[in-house]
């Protein structure tokens, strides 16, 4: 059966929402092939993630000349709910502490009042955000990110865009580092070399 005929929509229909995805790195196409899905290993993790870290610290750059006083308040108190959370019991608040995450990395794109920027790194931060885990950081892991959150606002607030760059990349670089690290040992621990890769999957439209 296809996509077409589960979905209940036409082939067209089918083929346009495939090509959405193609941009957005989800799956390859081919030509008499079709669509294959994107066998996500390690390695094209890492070069996405590499791609993050230097759109995301532009960003960030640009939010720091941008950002209404409304818009660093509200980065404020996510930073201070990230590091309310954090000390209260990590382990329990996980998820909330993932979303209070992404809402902060979201409001930074907002402010950079840059559209083509935001929409492009919505794409490219979804992969490795799918990827992330709060559970791989240790208690020493989530307060480094939760000061480093602190000075990212202190930065955007001076309108300091080096210092909000490199505050930026210093972020995303030490949780590419724990996310990794950690993930690698875990390997090792269980014989496992990439769990990540699945075999790729032929789409019929």
């Amino acid at each position: 059966m296809t996509i077409a005929q589960m979905a209940k929509v036409s082939r067209t229909s089918v083929r346009q929402a495939l090509n959405v995805l193609a941009l957005e790195g989800f799956v390859e196409l081919h030509p008499n092939r079709g669509a294959m899905v994107v066998d996500w290993n390690d390695e094209n993790l890492l070069e996405v993630f590499d791609v993050r870290v230097m759109l995301e610290s532009y960003a960030c750059e640009l939010a720091a000349e941008r950002a209404t006083a409304k818009g660093i308040e509200i980065l404020k108190q996510h930073a201070d709910s990230f590091s309310e959370l954090v000390e209260k019991d990590h382990k329990r608040f996980l998820q909330k502490i993932t979303l209070v995450n992404n809402e902060l990395h979201q409001q930074i794109l907002q402010s950079c009042g840059n559209q083509r920027l935001a929409t492009l790194l919505v794409a490219v931060v979804q992969v490795p955000m799918v990827h992330q885990t709060f559970a791989r950081y240790q208690i020493e892991d989530l307060r480094r990110s939760a000061s480093q959150h602190h000075d990212l606002v202190q930065a955007i607030a001076r309108k300091d865009r080096e210092w909000a760059k490199a505050i930026m990349m210093a972020h995303l670089l030490s949780g590419k580092q724990v996310i990794f690290a950690n993930k690698n040992q875990n390997d090792v621990s269980t014989g496992d070399s990439n769990p990540l890769v699945s075999k790729p999957k032929k789409l019929k439209s």
